[in-house]
């Protein structure tokens, strides 16, 4: 498994406050480390990793053995004429040879299958990053679902107290019945909005679940902040990191698997030799000799070239595509980036500029509601448009965070995070 791991470390926070700060009373919340380690300890792709690097030990085994042993025996000159009628001149031979690899052919073999072991290894390792993207993006969309109930509720209470003062100025005769029907609408569709909202969370958290294989979660919610977004990384250094992103590591297992195979298909041109010895017995003479066997392929070299030039091909194509990869994950990397700045400063303004302002204006508005100065048509227009500005602040901080998880992707950045699962 990948060593050093990446993080939205934001989000690993135990008892995290919540968006605005109130403190959670919720036991048994998630952590996202909780659900990486939940995740890697359940997948049962990795099942299949591992039968995969047994089959290759079982090659690597195979690949190390010397050629075997050959016994041969021979027979001439049987049920002849003449002097060879029957069994008088037959010639009987025993022998044993063993073919001799020249050109260290056993340790190129060998090495073969131990570079397809580490490009095994890669492809797991490019998994893991893969489930801990998608692990941390679903986290990251319970949270985001939990910080829209928050509000919501928030909304239906204030939609409640709302048509409570618009019920007494109607019964007092100070407002007319259209206000209080038009308070019970809005009361009754916050209801339904906070309703809609509990079922999204619940949708959040078996989607999450359901990644390492539990469909009635057991967890109540995520163990997050949402609204701390972090300093953001400046594109050089995202760009420096490329290269430890396992998605490219992978090409340079493969260019050694590469690099491993044009050595074993170089090996083919010094022909094996077969060396035997053995004993003949001449039933004419009645006297046995020892008999010596050798053997050798000729032009060998020349029928090892085709395989040699397909090998030098792959191995140039495994390096332009690695190039490529690069290019294109860089160029990757600086659109992602250029969003994810732009995210954290919108949600920033909003927290930090506009949200207070509709906030002071809400408060004076309802003021003048209750004064009877202002009409509930001001009131709910200055409801809507914090709630709305609530609602952007929510959706910009969760962009920010799930562009982050693309960007640690693609990037392999590596944070400081404990490991999570060993390689071996």
């Amino acid at each position: 498994m990948i060593q050093r791991v990446f993080f939205v470390m934001l989000l690993i926070l135990s008892d995290a406050p919540s968006l605005y700060g109130a403190e959670s009373t919720i036991e048994s919340r998630l952590t996202l480390r909780d659900a990486i380690s939940a995740t890697f300890d359940n997948y049962p792709q990795f099942r299949i990793y591992e039968l995969r690097n047994q089959a290759l030990i079982g090659e690597r085994q195979t690949a190390n053995l010397k050629p075997a042993f050959q016994i041969s025996s021979e027979l001439e000159n049987v049920i002849g004429t003449g002097d060879l009628n029957w069994f008088q001149g037959t010639e009987f031979t025993l022998a044993l040879s063993q073919v001799v690899e020249l050109g260290d052919k056993r340790n190129a073999r060998t090495n073969v299958v131990s570079q397809r072991q580490n490009r095994l290894l890669a492809e797991q390792k490019i998994l893991e990053l893969e489930l801990m993207s998608e692990t941390t993006l679903r986290f990251i969309e319970l949270a985001a679902a939990e910080q829209r109930l928050v509000l919501l509720s928030q909304a239906t209470q204030l939609a409640r107290e709302i048509l409570d003062s618009v019920a007494e100025r109607v019964a007092a005769g100070r407002a007319p019945d259209a206000e209080q029907s038009r308070a019970t609408a809005t009361l009754r569709l916050a209801e339904l909005a906070e309703e809609s909202a509990e079922f999204s969370i619940e949708a959040a958290m078996l989607r999450l679940s359901s990644l390492w294989g539990d469909l009635q979660p057991t967890f109540t919610g995520a163990s997050a902040n949402l609204l701390d977004l972090g300093e953001a990384t400046s594109i050089q250094t995202l760009l420096t990191r490329l290269e430890s992103n396992p998605a490219i590591s992978v090409f340079a297992s493969e260019e050694r698997l590469k690099q491993a195979e044009l050595r074993e298909v170089e090996t083919r041109r010094r022909a094996n030799i077969e060396l035997g010895a053995g004993i003949r017995h001449v039933a004419e003479l009645n006297d046995s000799a020892f008999v010596l066997q050798f053997s050798m392929p000729l032009n060998n070299k020349n029928r090892a070239r085709g395989a040699i030039a397909t090998a030098q091909a792959n191995l140039l194509a495994v390096e332009s595509e690695r190039d490529l990869a690069v290019l294109k994950m860089s160029s990757q990397l600086v659109v992602l980036d250029q969003e994810r700045r732009l995210a954290i400063n919108e949600a920033t303004t909003l927290q930090t500029d506009v949200l207070p302002l509709l906030t002071d204006a809400l408060n004076d508005t309802r003021e003048a509601f209750e004064s009877g100065r202002y009409s509930y048509i001001e009131l709910s227009a200055a409801q809507k448009a914090r709630l709305d500005a609530e609602f952007e602040l929510i959706e910009a901080a969760t962009r920010a965070h799930l562009l982050r998880v693309e960007i640690e992707r693609l990037s392999g950045e590596e944070l400081d995070a404990p490991t999570l699962r060993n390689t071996q």
